[in-house]
């Protein structure tokens, strides 16, 4: 029994969902695991140059409410990470 015209357009339309889904799928997934691998790297007290330039990023690009209430906490936890301490010149350093 051979298909209709219309019934291989739907299986055809249906094919292309899934793979718009797939997609989506991995563009999400992508993002995820390049945010998460961001946010550990400028978590850590040392990056503070990394730091700033996410927070002003995140600043200038983030500018729907309903986006900037969402990273809020994020944007708190990160301001209020410690600053280093700037390294003391020793004796060594300036005999050199």
């Amino acid at each position: 029994m051979s298909r209709t015209l219309e019934q291989k357009i739907a299986e055809a339309e249906a094919r292309l969902q899934r793979l718009k889904a797939k997609s989506r799928s991995l563009d999400t997934a992508q993002k995820v695991v390049v945010g998460a691998a961001l946010l550990a790297k400028v978590r850590k007290p040392e990056e503070v140059q990394l730091r700033a330039w996410l927070l002003q990023f995140l600043k200038a690009e983030v500018t729907r409410q309903a986006d900037v209430s969402r990273i809020q906490p994020l944007i708190d936890e990160l301001n209020a990470l410690p600053k280093p301490v700037p390294k003391e010149v020793s004796e060594n350093d300036q005999q050199a």
